[in-house]
């Protein structure tokens, strides 16, 4: 095994499986094969390994659905080895992968849910961009050779609306960047689904502004700072902030109801008050803010997360402003329930945690895979060019692996907060580029008062 001490994003802690065996492993992610060995990928730090066939498949047969002590009888019985031998033989590897964030451990199986179809579709476009911001959980730059052609778009549009999917999010990479980007967002719109598409803004001109209003469409605007300086450095590109100022306002002008969404991190986090006041002089409809999380590009600039403390300040802040209420509109914030008493009713360990990924919305990325959210690219997932979308939704093992998770798997100070009824643990996203995706939420600052 590769491994390292020095992982972007990763929290240490020990590990012990040896009374786990009552318990159900699941290992998510893509198992390549070359020759005789087979290879996995960390998609938090990078790092590759190597596995021989029994380890191949002690994580095959890690599904989220079957026990340990179950898989431990499959590969005993295959090998004609005794279960103790195969469970001996499986701890350092079972455990390394815990430690990893790779091995995913519940008490109960999974279970297959029916939900209706998802009110939105944040969809990839594609990966290419004229940005490299240092944030992209995406990495985003080079178009994929994998990437939908027209047709293609089109036929998921189909079965998108065919479905009942209310609302796509166009994104990317840049989804402006697509030579037909306006002809799908154009069909979509004609086979009655709302358009949101998120951009940075650079390549929003006069034309674009009124082709987006005239489908009705809205847009969310990446803006982070009211100085040029701070924002283009964070996109890594010189003079993006002016364009983006310029798009925001050619799109307000021609009747686009505009988002602006900030990623805050520790070069910008000072500013955001003021970049609230100008999204109120600007004329935007909404006032986002949103947490960076170290994945994608973002893991090699772990140093812009923000303290939780620091963020609290900042939510506080704003959440003053919405309260007083005669400034632009704030979409609701992480653990901003805070702030209000806690609820009355008693916390129930059936209660579903995490945000709504998988329940009433979803990602298909640039390729076609079809995930809770983008920040578990990586993992072992159907892709619309294979599957019907409608049929992906439905029996995909790894979206009915989260809505599976319950108050019941979160470890730590969360299992006894108050709130978490109301915040649901929040985003396992952040947790799972910290290493562990049931940990109580490393960006809560109920769960860091002591830092």
């Amino acid at each position: 095994m590769i491994s390292s001490d020095k992982i972007p994003g990763k929290t240490p802690g020990s590990f012990s499986i040896s009374n786990m065996g009552d318990h159900v492993p699941y290992f998510p992610f893509r198992i390549d094969q070359e020759d005789n060995l087979w290879l996995i990928k960390n998609p938090v730090s990078g790092l590759e390994s190597e596995l021989n066939e029994a380890a191949f498949w002690l994580l095959k047969l890690s599904d989220g659905y079957r026990k340990l002590y179950e898989i431990v009888a499959e590969i005993s019985k295959s090998y004609k080895i005794s279960k103790k031998n195969v469970f001996d033989m499986s701890v350092p590897l079972l455990e390394h992968l815990t430690r990893e964030g790779m091995v995913w451990w519940r008490e109960e199986r999974l279970n297959y849910w029916k939900y209706p179809a998802p009110e939105g579709v944040l969809w990839d476009l594609t990966a290419k961009c004229n940005l490299k911001c240092k944030h992209c959980v995406v990495s985003a730059g080079e178009e994929s050779p994998e990437e939908l052609n027209f047709d293609e778009c089109c036929s998921l549009i189909d079965q998108f609306a065919n479905f009942g999917v209310g609302q796509l999010i166009l994104s990317g990479g840049e989804p402006m960047v697509r030579k037909d980007f306006f002809e799908v967002a154009e069909y979509a719109a004609g086979r009655g689904i709302l358009i949101q598409v998120a951009t940075n803004g650079t390549l929003i001109d006069e034309s674009a502004a009124q082709r987006l209003a005239s489908i009705d469409a809205c847009a969310q605007v990446s803006f982070d700072s009211p100085k040029a300086a701070v924002h283009d450095e964070f996109r890594q590109h010189p003079g993006s902030w002016e364009k983006t100022k310029e798009g925001i306002e050619l799109l307000i002008r021609a009747g686009v109801p505009v988002t602006l969404a900030a990623t805050v991190t520790t070069i910008n986090v000072d500013d955001i008050p003021r970049l609230y006041e100008l999204a109120n002089d600007m004329g935007v409809q909404t006032f986002r803010i949103l947490p960076f999380v170290p994945f994608g590009r973002g893991k090699y600039a772990d140093e812009l997360e923000l303290a939780p403390s620091r963020m609290k300040e900042l939510t506080a802040f704003l959440h003053c402003k919405k309260e007083e209420g005669d400034g632009v509109n704030i979409a609701p914030m992480e653990f901003e329930c805070t702030f209000s008493p806690p609820p009355e009713q008693d916390l129930d360990a059936d209660t579903r945690i995490g945000c709504d990924g998988a329940i009433s919305y979803c990602t298909v990325t640039s390729n076609g895979e079809v995930l809770p959210c983008n920040y578990f690219s990586g993992a072992d997932v159907e892709n619309v060019k294979e599957k019907d979308f409608q049929w992906i939704w439905d029996n995909s093992r790894f979206l009915n692996y989260f809505r599976s998770m319950k108050a019941s798997d979160v470890k730590g100070i969360c299992q006894d907060c108050d709130w978490l009824p109301i915040c649901r643990g929040s985003c396992v996203a952040a947790n799972f580029a910290h290493g562990d995706i049931f940990q109580s939420n490393c960006h809560c600052w109920l769960v860091n008062q002591g830092e």
